[in-house]
């Protein structure tokens, strides 16, 4: 949501605003969706409307043996899913006049001076500034020359009926630390199910389907529901 969040400020102060993104909208992103205060706080908009669950207990474990768990009169973390917040902060960014346009890949970034130039599609837009949001394997940091050598990350997720989860799961949020080689586990609560995944180095990628299982059966989550 980082380039929406930009071109929502940027517009509602006034500025001419283009906003690109190559994937219809809405679309599912791998994401656990959890949005603590500290990220809510630098938000230009309320965010409720996308909110499904709001955590007030935080449960931490290691390696599925001990754990613990915090809890908090005041909310720790807003539960959404990003197929709704992106296109909520995309919605917002073009009622304050932004010129949202999806399904659009950007083909191009060119510097020249003080402006900077992105093609698409057969067209183009010269601006003095353009700002990327779309990650390190993406356009802006290969024409700037940081798509240098670097460490990637895999994931794997899916979604498990309310219905089939233990009801304290509402409201708690779970993550489970060395439960993936350079990386956790995670159990994020949301409107009509729960949200588990695993993440790690990406030399885990063979396997992920296994630790997706084993956090399942360390959280009592049936792996044949997801």
């Amino acid at each position: 949501p980082a380039g929406s969040t930009a071109a929502l400020r940027l517009a509602r102060e006034g500025a001419r605003v283009l906003l690109l993104d190559r994937e219809r909208f809405p679309r599912d992103k791998p994401c656990g969706g959890g949005l603590t205060y500290r990220a809510v706080r630098q938000l230009p908009v309320s965010v409720e409307p996308v909110v499904e669950d709001t955590v007030h207990c935080f449960e931490l474990g290691f390696r599925y043996g001990r754990r613990f768990e915090r809890r908090s009169e005041s909310p720790v973390v807003l539960m959404t899913q990003r197929r709704r917040l992106d296109a909520f902060l995309a919605e917002q960014a073009a009622a304050v006049g932004a010129d949202f346009r999806d399904g659009v890949r950007a083909t191009a970034l060119e510097q020249d001076g003080d402006s900077v130039t992105v093609r698409f599609e057969g067209s183009a837009a010269t601006a003095p500034v353009a700002i990327g949001a779309d990650g390190v394997n993406g356009l802006t940091a290969r024409a700037v020359g940081l798509n240098g050598s670097r460490s990637h990350g895999v994931a794997l997720e899916g979604n498990v009926a309310h219905v089939h989860a233990r009801e304290d799961y509402r409201g708690r949020a779970v993550v489970e630390l060395g439960a993936v080689p350079g990386g956790y586990a995670w159990i994020f609560p949301k409107g009509d199910h729960v949200n588990v995944g695993v993440g790690g180095w990406e030399s885990e990628g063979p396997r992920l389907r296994e630790h997706l299982e084993r956090a399942c059966t360390g959280y009592g989550l049936p792996a044949d529901r997801l």
